[in-house]
């Protein structure tokens, strides 16, 4: 009995052990990622909720030098989310005409234009308005849109997908591409760029033990 038991024991470790490989070659090849933490309440400081109408804040506007639709991602902390009812994160990235009424916090709206009129700025209440029409179940989410005004795109926080009254808070402008490069690099979104959670220390803890792990293998084969 004595040796099943230091059987499974050593089958247990080599399980754990194994899952801590696997983290760390995924640590290692994210390793040139640039991830975009967000983890503040997105009206921290703004009256925007207890104003009557809609009011967009941009108190929590960040200004990213670019955004790699290969490489980086948004890193959302879903405390700083959860009392708007936040739990997780659901992605779709389409034009209006493929947003469907439900199922979706995250979109990616490929529509950059909105009644065909150059003088007509195609902002973020625009595009709120333009996902709103197409949603029918409330809930809070999240948007990125090309601004026409400012050239570039942004990712947006609504209250309620559902409402085109509802308030709005930017939280990033990514300054480059502008421009038609912008409108080609919307679609490039996938949800590899929308990250839910973000590791715990424990966590970190892991992954680290688990890279010591790869390190020492490797020296062993060397050697």
């Amino acid at each position: 009995m004595k040796s099943v038991s230091l059987s499974r024991t050593s089958a247990t470790r080599t399980v754990a052990f194994a899952s801590l490989l696997v983290m760390a070659v995924a640590a290692h090849k994210n390793a040139s990622a640039d991830p975009v933490l967000l983890n503040t309440d997105p009206f921290a400081g703004s009256t925007a909720l207890t104003t009557p109408g809609r009011q967009i804040f941009a108190g929590q506007e960040r200004t990213l030098p670019g955004f790699s639709t290969q490489n980086d991602s948004f890193v959302f902390d879903l405390k700083a989310f959860s009392a708007y009812g936040v739990t997780s994160l659901s992605f779709l990235n389409a034009p209006s005409s493929g947003i469907p009424s439900s199922g979706f916090n995250v979109i990616v709206l490929q529509d950059f234009d909105n009644d065909n009129n150059p003088a007509t700025p195609f902002a973020a209440g625009t595009a709120a308005n333009v996902i709103a029409n197409r949603i029918d179940t409330d809930g809070a989410g999240f948007f990125i849109y090309k601004n026409s005004a400012l050239d570039v795109n942004r990712l947006v926080f609504s209250t309620n997908l559902n409402s085109a009254s509802a308030d709005l808070s930017i939280l990033a402008r990514i300054a480059s591409p502008t421009g038609q490069a912008a409108i080609d690099e919307l679609p490039r979104f996938t949800a590899d760029n929308f990250v839910a959670t973000v590791p715990e220390p424990s966590s970190l803890a892991l992954i680290g033990a688990g890279l010591t792990g790869v390190a020492a293998i490797r020296r062993r084969k060397k050697a």
